[in-house]
């Protein structure tokens, strides 16, 4: 009986896993829709070809919920909304400023992470000077490491003057870009000093 018992129990709690991951997936699709909407009502268009904006929204969507076990976002989100006079000119423009929004983050998250450093005595504050520093003069540095970044959104509209206006969204794995962002800095700092590059490593 207790057997049973616990079959049935489990039976219920998978059950019930399922049907928040499909009310989950569910808002999803309605949020999606309901700013495909509204874009499309701003002029908002895909090139042919391309998937639908509810479907390429619900993968924005879906990324920015993502959570890894401590329940922190696991991915780093990019937008921009470059002007160009041609549409290629423009969405290389636009993937560019989207890689700068992401580095933005990384800087924001590094600098952080090195003020938690300091209270922990991990650094000592002139070292933690410098690599916030060497932080805040590297967006260039660390947004061109970002390479093959995913494009979750792409759609453009026709401005009355005949510019074309995009809308881009790019996601990267967070744990890979912060990885990337290191990387990029430490090679900057050993550059100064052998020690402030050491130093990197006790920033977690």
């Amino acid at each position: 009986m207790k057997k049973i018992l616990s079959i049935a129990l489990v039976s219920v709690f998978l059950f019930a896993q399922n049907s928040f991951a499909i009310v989950d997936m569910k808002q999803v699709k309605k949020d999606a829709k309901k700013e495909a909407k509204t874009l499309k009502k701003e002029g908002w268009v895909t090139s042919p070809g391309a998937l639908p904006i509810e479907r390429q929204l619900e993968d924005c969507y879906v990324k920015e919920l993502e959570k890894d076990d401590m329940g922190f976002s696991q991915y780093f989100m990019g937008n921009s909304k470059p002007v160009g006079q041609n549409y290629d000119a423009a969405k290389l423009q636009g993937q560019t400023l989207a890689r700068l929004d992401i580095a933005s983050k990384i800087q924001n998250e590094i600098t952080a992470l090195i003020t938690n450093s300091v209270a922990n005595k991990q650094l000592e504050n002139d070292q933690a000077a410098s690599i916030t520093q060497t932080v805040m003069k590297s967006k260039e540095l660390i947004s061109g490491k970002l390479a093959m970044t995913a494009v979750l959104l792409e759609c453009y509209r026709k401005l009355p003057n005949g510019n074309y206006e995009l809308m881009i969204r790019i996601a990267y794995p967070k744990a890979k870009a912060m990885e990337l962002a290191r990387q990029a800095l430490r090679e900057q700092l050993e550059q100064e000093s052998d020690e402030l590059a050491r130093a990197l490593d006790n920033v977690k």
